[in-house]
């Protein structure tokens, strides 16, 4: 246990965040892997190509999740 104690309505936005960013970045990467492998790209260059796609795309939605829920929030306020 970290001793950080977390109010009540923070511990319920954790349960309810889903990671939808992590969850598209790997789709993206296995979307980039299996189009490599059609293609028939060298291993390395899958590679490459399959971590910065994961990772601009999962940045990406990530921050336009956090901005939409951001917005929405200061909505229902």
């Amino acid at each position: 246990m970290s001793g950080k104690s977390t109010t009540r309505r923070a511990s319920q936005r954790m349960q309810k965040a889903f990671p939808v960013g992590t969850l598209v970045a790997l789709l993206t990467a296995v979307a980039v892997t299996l189009i490599g492998i059609v293609m028939g790209v060298e291993s390395t260059t899958i590679l490459m190509r399959a971590a910065i796609s994961a990772l601009m795309v999962g940045s990406v939605v990530s921050i336009g999740v956090g901005v939409i829920r951001l917005a929405d929030a200061d909505y229902k306020d």
